[in-house]
């Protein structure tokens, strides 16, 4: 990555911090000699290096980013970011007035950086199995992640699903999941917004209303659109990385959001190219 494309980062950045509304100091007291915004710049850049704060300065100082903050001030400062900073901002980044088609879909993120090869060599009764639950709302035209939910453990892929709807600045016509949220409880709810759902309904299903419609009336044309989430998360881990660094749920939303805001902006700039 070089200079010239870090400081339309810089820009493009800045701008969607000023429109998600983010003050310029988190707080009154003190002297201060960086903003807000220039420290979520590098937290969010650092996952384009896939390392350490450290090794993030150090790269941006020789792109001749030379006014650097320390990494222990980056280090107390993710320990004081609230979580709506990083919702309100992956909610601008979606950048979409209008959603006929949406997926809901969850992945797990690995807490230890551990190659498989170690983890086959130690002597353990039962392998490492770590992670957190990071649950998003996706839209399949543009790709675009319109909310999410990150879980320090692992939950049932059900209880995140209101939350996930209630975050999103949009709501989709028509939203996706797979059988793993066959609940006759999420079919009500998104029939009370006035949207429809498509689940498919588990084997022997003979309760519920809408899961009885989804066993004798199933819309496969729409459901084959569900990989649209597959798709999102697969490219993420790819990019990114399936793991993170942090031991504290702060510092592990510090490591996911970035990487989601940064999707959603690098499908804006796809978007741009191709239509």
């Amino acid at each position: 990555m070089n200079k010239k494309r870090e400081v339309k980062a810089v820009k493009k950045l800045y701008g969607l911090f000023r429109r998600a509304k983010i003050p310029k100091y988190l707080h009154r007291f003190g002297p201060k000699k960086y903003t807000t915004w220039w420290h979520l710049f590098i937290i969010t850049m650092k996952q384009n290096f896939k390392g350490g704060l450290q090794v993030a300065l150090d790269l941006l100082n020789d792109l001749g980013f030379t006014d650097l903050p320390k990494r222990t001030t980056l280090v107390k400062l993710i320990k004081r970011l609230p979580l709506w900073i990083w919702k309100i901002t992956l909610e601008i980044s979606a950048q979409i007035k209008k959603s006929e088609l949406a997926v809901i879909d969850a992945t797990g993120i690995s807490r230890t950086t551990a190659s498989d090869y170690y983890q086959e060599r130690i002597d353990r009764a039962n392998p490492i199995k770590e992670h957190l639950k990071l649950s998003l709302y996706v839209d399949v035209k543009t790709r675009k992640i319109l909310s999410s939910r990150l879980r320090a453990k692992p939950v049932h892929d059900t209880k995140d699903v209101k939350y996930l709807v209630k975050r999103s600045r949009i709501l989709s016509e028509v939203n996706i999941m797979d059988k793993g949220y066959d609940d006759n409880a999420i079919h009500t709810f998104f029939r009370e917004q006035g949207v429809y759902s498509i689940i498919p309904a588990r084997k022997n299903a003979r309760r519920g209303k809408y899961r009885k419609e989804m066993r004798d009336f199933f819309d496969y044309g729409a459901y084959f659109q569900r990989n649209a989430g597959e798709f999102v998360i697969s490219g993420v881990k790819r990019r990114y990385g399936d793991y993170v660094m942090g031991r504290k749920i702060s510092s592990q939303r510090a490591e996911v959001y970035p990487r989601l805001i940064l999707h959603n902006l690098q499908s804006s700039l796809l978007l741009e190219i191709f239509t």
